[in-house]
């Protein structure tokens, strides 16, 4: 039997504090940097342009209930709460170790926000900043951590260029934003060059929450934050997904790789169906020029991560496992660290060998081509690992928050 093996296509690095300081030298005030604002809050990304972004705390604590007491008051904390492989690699593979995880694929946090910040070349200097730091941070244990770079999108030229140095580089693929700039929408072919060199790259796409270009994920302004960047965050990325589709992209682009990162799947089936029955009802290809239905380019070009989501596992048919990539989080307020395996186990009991491995191992191998050899479903065996006298990840809603029977 080959390596059993789990590989998280969605964890991260928080960026220190200091992280920040050499923006800070060239562009100074204006320049992204942490401080407090809100004492309840703790340190929080200063976006140089009068804008707050997220606090360090929110990335920083797992399994959190934001209305605990102690998660408030945690919230002050910052940084301190910190675990120890946030910052240290060899602590972060013993909490793989921990975790029953073998590899994981890293995004970054604190710069989802960085997107919003009008400055071109602060944005630039900052991601291009980034995407050595986190060469720098994976470099010791190539074979455990694997980079995602970080692009924005209004430079054409310069986003091709990045990316080809994030290619060689060793990064498996790049962050763009989840919601495009307004004047500048997916559907536009000014970006067909960009589509070209991720294609021939062979680069992923990378889309996760909280990277809109503008603020709530392209939502109205009267849409509450709290609503446009949680529970109805996926209705941003939807818009994103059938843009990308529905104005042929990915017909232009056939081997254009995209990734919907950590807006969950149980959404996923439904949008798939509606688009399908727009194109049939619309007069398929005599309308939009499209020869195959969108769920076909979905199940060709697209990926989707999840977390805890046994809504997505319920409608994985309509999806596809060969879509869907878990992800633990790491170390965010929604990662399933340290229960990942418990996890795993629950949501993913009703499925087959093959489902589970491919959603758990093989797809996030292949998509990014590392460097593991896939021996079959037994790879990724269910784990013997022993179910918590109390559940305490965030997929397990508190009694009070279980729908009644009606």
């Amino acid at each position: 039997m080959g390596k059993l093996l789990c590989i998280s296509g969605d964890s991260h690095i928080v960026e220190p504090a200091e992280f920040f300081e050499p923006l800070k030298k060239t562009f100074g005030d204006r320049a992204p940097h942490m401080a407090v604002t809100n004492p309840d809050m703790g340190p929080q990304l200063q976006m140089g342009n009068g804008k707050v972004g997220l606090p360090a705390a929110g990335f920083l604590q797992q399994n959190a209930d934001y209305t605990s007491p102690k998660a408030r008051e945690d919230m002050k904390r910052g940084y301190d709460l910190a675990l120890p492989g946030c910052y240290d690699v060899a602590e972060r593979v013993k909490e793989q170790d921990q975790d029953g995880i073998d590899a994981e694929v890293l995004y970054p946090s604190l710069l989802f926000n960085v997107y919003q910040i009008e400055d071109l070349n602060i944005v630039k200097a900052t991601f291009d900043l980034y995407n050595d730091w986190i060469t720098d941070y994976c470099k010791p244990v190539p074979d455990r951590l694997f980079a995602l770079g970080a692009l924005q999108m209004y430079d054409l030229d310069h986003a091709i260029k990045e990316m080809e140095r994030c290619k060689s580089l060793g990064h498996v693929g790049v962050c763009i934003p989840a919601t495009a700039p307004p004047d500048h929408l997916y559907v536009d072919p000014w970006y067909d060059k960009f589509w070209a060199a991720a294609q021939d790259l062979n680069m992923s796409l990378n889309m996760h929450i909280f990277t809109g270009a503008t603020d709530n994920h392209g939502l109205a302004p009267r849409q509450a934050p709290s609503r446009a960047n949680g529970p109805m965050a996926f209705a941003g990325a939807a818009m994103t997904i059938a843009d990308i589709i529905q104005s042929g992209v990915v017909e232009r682009y056939p081997n254009l790789k995209v990734v919907i990162t950590e807006f969950e799947t149980g959404w996923i089936g439904h949008l798939l169906k509606r688009l399908d029955w727009a194109y049939i009802r619309g007069g398929g290809e005599r309308t939009f020029g499209l020869p195959m239905m969108p769920s076909h380019y979905w199940q060709r070009n697209f990926y989707a991560t999840f977390e805890d989501d046994p809504l997505g596992i319920a409608t994985r048919d309509f999806i596809g496992t060969k879509t869907m990539i878990w992800g633990n989080d790491y170390p965010h307020g929604d990662s399933v660290f340290p229960h990942s395996q418990q996890v795993l186990n629950e949501i993913l009991s009703e499925c087959t060998d093959e489902e589970r491995w491919q959603m758990t191992v093989k797809n996030t191998v292949e998509l990014y081509n590392l460097p593991f050899e896939l021996t079959g479903p037994e790879q990724a065996l269910v784990n013997s690992v022993p179910a918590p006298t109390e559940k305490t990840w965030r997929g397990s809603l508190p009694a009070y928050a279980t729908p009644s029977p009606v």
